[in-house]
């Protein structure tokens, strides 16, 4: 119990030190931020900063590596949700809650991401990642008669992927006017639509 609390109060902390960068890179541009900037925003030491991130370009990528730390728990949580649609739709509002809370620090991320090609090499392979922890719930759903068989779980969980970007950068364009939920629950049905086997259980 005493372990499973000290994990949970690191994962807070670097959740802090991530969400105070981010604002210090949003207000003064992130080439302009140092890492005592931010171990002064949150009243931590520098070695502190270091034990969570081995450098300040990795403050950006807590964000993808976060997102496959949620996905990789919530497939676990919902494994008994025999639909493999409903389980997707609940995987992804699990990863979309954390985000809907942030919208302008997650555009400075991506922003900032797209400008370092170092950033984005890295960004891709947890995209590939975030792909291979998908393919299993579409071979299951293919398995089950629920999608056809003619299509390659792999290529399916890459476009879903593509999907979820896709929802995500329509909402960061306009986050007031859209809930980013239910906006890839729409896309997501238009996609099931299309692959779904013919008469096969929903």
């Amino acid at each position: 119990m005493r372990e499973s609390l000290r994990e949970s109060r690191k994962r807070e902390l670097k959740e802090e030190i991530f969400l105070q960068a981010l604002r210090l890179f949003k207000e003064r541009g992130y080439e302009n931020v140092t890492v005592e900037d931010i171990t002064t925003a949150c009243g931590i030491a520098k070695g502190t900063f270091y034990n969570y991130f081995p450098k300040k370009e990795h403050v950006l990528l807590h964000l993808g590596q976060g997102q496959i730390e949620i996905l990789r728990e919530s497939v676990a949580r919902h494994t008994r949700v025999r639909n493999v649609r409903k389980r997707l739709k609940l995987i992804f509002k699990d990863l979309l809650t954390r985000i809907d809370r942030e919208p302008d620090l997650l555009k400075a991320t991506i922003i900032e991401i797209l400008r370092s090609s170092l950033l984005v090499e890295e960004e891709l392979q947890l995209i590939a990642e975030f792909e291979l922890l998908l393919t299993p719930l579409f071979e299951e759903a293919v398995a089950a008669g629920q999608v056809s068989a003619r299509w390659d779980p792999r290529q399916l969980s890459s476009f879903l992927v593509g999907t979820y970007y896709y929802a995500l950068f329509s909402w960061l364009a306009n986050p007031a006017q859209a809930d980013v939920v239910a906006l890839f629950h729409t896309h997501l049905d238009m996609l099931w639509g299309g692959i779904a086997a013919e008469g096969g259980k929903d």
